[in-house]
Order: structure tokens, then sequence, then C-alpha cells
């Protein structure tokens, strides 16, 4: 694999740095998918690295292995097995970085390499040699659900119940996620704004039209078989739809004015890229970076409802949009091919989609904590500043 290399004097202090763990030939030591964001530094011996079942290269020793889930958090977007027998360091993500903080020059030398592999892989993801255009996106689809904003330890906790109490994470999710949820018509309107071509602004509109509350009579009759009742929904704007929901969940105060500032960073942020980048980027970010993955991350939150003891109509939300947004992620995709159809536009499409993932799963990442210490990881800072 054609590599930016660490400076020999950069790889002699991550060499002092980690645990040192030997592998026998064939053995595996990163796993494509898992959630796992260590670093691995080659000591002595040689790795290949594998996606699905191509072999995409090797690394000798002497060279570093597993840094783009390091860079980007996110699950491995290949797996790696000894070729030899190997001697690898496995350094944590956390202990590392802050090490080399130490020594801002080494910080920074490292973090520039890691960056040029990144925009390397970026561009190898969207390489132009590959003229199929449904081969790019079912790739880069593949990427964003098995993303771990989509997968994350708190949606899979919110489905196992294992939450140490459940209806005040369910609350908590219910207070914090509607300052998201009720913006989203601006996120659709912003993006409908950027778009080039009139026929891709009128497919969006349609979203918006739904996200509204107006559906057409055969939506409606395929609502019906899954379960969601007409009168649920019909002529409901979707963020009433969420703010019911926080009423079943026991929230009573949700607005602007309860938004907490992590909310507010994550929206605005959000808002940013679909606004301050291409407009491949903000289709990138909207849908396969949002719209793409929302129907499998609905999936994991839907057992946890069931211990609210709610009405089905009082939490249509999640299994409405689980269902529509099927059609809303096909309008995406369709756009999404104009833009893939060059190179530039492919980069964009991914750099808007991971920008997104990043976003969420670190939103995800702060209820997380917050359901586990039950709240009490803010207090500190909500004496300091207040809400």
């Amino acid at each position: 694999m054609n590599q930016t290399l660490l400076p020999a004097e950069l790889l002699d202090r991550l060499s002092s740095f980690g645990v040192r763990i030997e592998f026998e030939a064939g053995a595996e030591i990163i796993c494509e998918g898992d959630f796992e964001e260590s670093i691995y530094l080659i000591e002595s011996g040689r790795v290949e690295v594998v996606r699905g079942s191509t072999v995409i290269g090797t690394i000798e020793a002497g060279d570093v292995v597993g840094e783009m889930a390091f860079i980007d958090r996110r699950p491995r977007s290949a797996s790696v097995r000894a070729l030899v027998a190997s001697v690898l360091k496995k350094m944590n993500r956390e202990d590392l970085l802050r090490d080399l903080g130490q020594e801002p020059e080494d910080l920074l030398q490292f973090v520039r390499v890691l960056d040029a592999r990144r925009q390397a892989h970026l561009t190898s993801v969207a390489d132009p040699g590959d003229q199929d255009i449904e081969k790019f996106l079912q790739r880069v689809t593949q990427e964003g659900t098995a993303h771990r904003a989509v997968n994350h330890p708190y949606l899979l906790a919110l489905r196992d119940h294992s939450f140490p109490d459940m209806k005040w994470a369910l609350a908590d999710f219910a207070g914090q996620y509607h300052g998201y949820s009720s913006h989203f018509p601006r996120f659709l309107t912003t993006v409908i704004g950027r778009l080039e071509k009139p026929e891709h602004r009128m497919a969006l509109m349609e979203n918006l039209t739904e996200e509204a509350g107006n559906y057409e009579s055969a939506e409606l009759d395929e609502l019906v078989d899954i379960g969601v009742e007409k009168e649920w929904v019909d002529g409901i704007p979707h963020p009433a739809l969420f703010r019911r929901f926080c009423v079943a969940a026991g929230v009573e105060d949700s607005g602007p004015e309860f938004d907490s500032v992590e909310v507010i960073c994550w929206r605005e942020m959000f808002l940013s890229v679909l606004s301050g980048g291409s407009p491949a980027e903000a289709v990138g970010a909207l849908g396969l970076g949002t719209e793409n993955v929302v129907s499998t991350m609905y999936k994991h939150f839907l057992p946890a409802l069931t211990l609210l003891g709610a009405d089905p109509s009082e939490t249509v939300f999640f299994p409405l949009h689980a269902a529509v947004d099927d059609h809303h992620q096909e309008t995406l995709l369709d756009i999404s091919r104009h833009y893939a159809a060059t190179a530039s536009g492919r980069v964009d499409l991914v750099k808007g989609m991971r920008k997104a993932l990043a976003l969420r799963s670190g939103f995800w990442d702060w209820l997380h904590l917050r359901a586990l210490t039950l709240g009490r990881c803010d207090e500190a800072v909500t004496q300091q500043f207040g809400r």
C-alpha cells in the first residue's frame, strides 16, 4: 500500500507507547466492522489489509495500521491479519494523543501524516476510475449504515434495556432530541436551496410536504399495512408527532428555551455543513449521512418504546420514519447519482456523509454518558454556567 510514511524519529517515540502483542501467521489483528479505535505500530513482521474478501494491500514493519478508525472514530473499514509471525504495539487512542500532546510538534507531525492518509483513503473511496455509480453508492451507503453513529452503544443500550433507569433515559432522549428533530424542515429547505437542478428541488419539496404531514393515499395505505393508522399522522407535522412522543415520555418542557448547549452545537454545525459546503456535500450529509441511516438507527430504538406503556399513536413518530424515510432515502440517492458522476462530486458526497455521522456520533456519546450517570455528568457545568 502506498502511504505517507511516519518520520523515523516519530516512530522511535511511538515505540515507547502501548502494549506489545505477538501474533502468529494468519492471526486476525483487526476485524472489519468492529467499533475499536486503537492504532497499531508494526515492530516486526508483515500484515495484510482485507476489505470483504479482497486483499487491498500489505504493510511492513516500521509502519502503523488501523489509522482510519483512529482518526474518524468510525467502525473498522477493513480487517488486518498477520502474514507472518509479527509483533505489534497496540496504542489506545486517548492515551496516545495525551502523551504526544506533551510535545506539540510531535503531535502535529503525527496528525499531519494521518490526515494525509485519510485524504488518500477518501480519494480512493471516490475513485474516478470506478465508473460504476451504483457500485460507488452501494459502497458508501454500506459504510454509512455500518457507522458507529448508527450502531452506537447508546442505541444498543436502549434496545437492550440496560441503562440504570430506562424511563429516565427515554425522557432524556425525548427532551434533548427534540431540539434537533424540530429543526429538520429547516435542514431540508436549506438543501433544497442549494440544489442546481429544478427536478431535484421538486423531488425534495415532496419530502418537505410529507414532513408537514401531507401524504398521498397510496402512502397512507402502505402505512396502515405496518400498523400506522391514518388519523394518527394525516395532516400532522412531524415535529408535532415528536412532541406527542415527548409528552408520552413525561417531558412537558421542550422548546428552544430548554435546548442544551450540546443540542444547539449539533444542529448549528450540521446546518453549517448543509449551507457552507458544496451542493454535493449537503446532499451527502442529509442523504447518505442522515436519511439513509434513519430506518436502521430507529430499529435499535423501537424496542425501548414498549417501556413507556403508551398508546401506539403517541410513539408513531418512530415507526413512521422507519417506513417513510425509505422513500426519502430513495429520493436523495437519486440526487446523489447526479453528483456521483464526477470525482469531485464523489469526494464531497463522502465528506458530507462522514461529517453528518461524526456529529451524530458525538451527540450519542453525550447522551450515553448522561444515561449512565442520570445526568450527573453535566452537574458541574450546569452549576457554573446554567442550563
